[in-house]
């Protein structure tokens, strides 16, 4: 039973690699507002695996859907991005260390969940439509890829022997996005 433990842990992360290697694929095609997307859906799936690791079927009462808080979008945002994620000096250096406290502030506002739609989906905005495209600018898209793949890291490395594999990949990302 242990081993199931590991290996679906060791699954998610790789499910989130996926996420962050598409992200990375979407900045280099000039993909910005998907690219932010599937960096905040990453940062979600963080949360996930990190709180998996300590529900176990049959030792937690089933909660409804909309108590749950790994269905909801802003509480995942302030599970998975947490103080330690800014720790390491990396992320500082690379983005600054106002924007980084700006950062840690809206995860725990929950500013990245209307990030998240604004990155995704067009709007009607006085009879015009606004696309990702028109409000996610490439700067953004990176700042936001290196917060997920500085998240990753954090908060997933050390768990199992797998997660040191995927932190070299992690580390080849961020050094791609942030020292191009």
């Amino acid at each position: 039973k242990e081993e199931t433990k590991t290996d679906d842990f060791n699954r998610a992360c790789d499910h989130i690699l996926v996420l962050l290697e598409d992200s990375l694929q979407c900045i280099e095609r000039g993909s910005w507002g998907t690219s932010v997307f599937l960096s905040i859906t990453a940062i979600e799936e963080v949360a996930k695996a990190v709180i998996g690791l300590y529900r176990r079927e049959g030792q937690v009462e089933q909660v409804k859907r909309g108590k749950d808080n790994l269905f909801n979008h802003q509480e995942k945002h302030r599970m998975a991005v947490l103080p330690t994620v800014f720790m390491g000096k990396r992320l500082e250096e690379a983005l600054g260390k106002g924007r980084c406290d700006e950062l840690l502030k809206e995860a725990a506002n929950g500013d990245f969940r209307n990030l998240r739609e604004s990155a995704l989906y067009f709007s009607n905005d006085n009879g015009q439509f606004v696309t990702p495209a028109n409000t996610i600018p490439k700067d953004q898209a990176k700042e936001f890829f290196l917060l997920a793949v500085e998240t990753a890291d954090d908060r997933l490395v050390g768990y199992t022997g797998h997660t040191g594999i995927i932190e070299n990949r992690l580390d080849e990302m961020f050094l791609a996005v942030a020292h191009p």
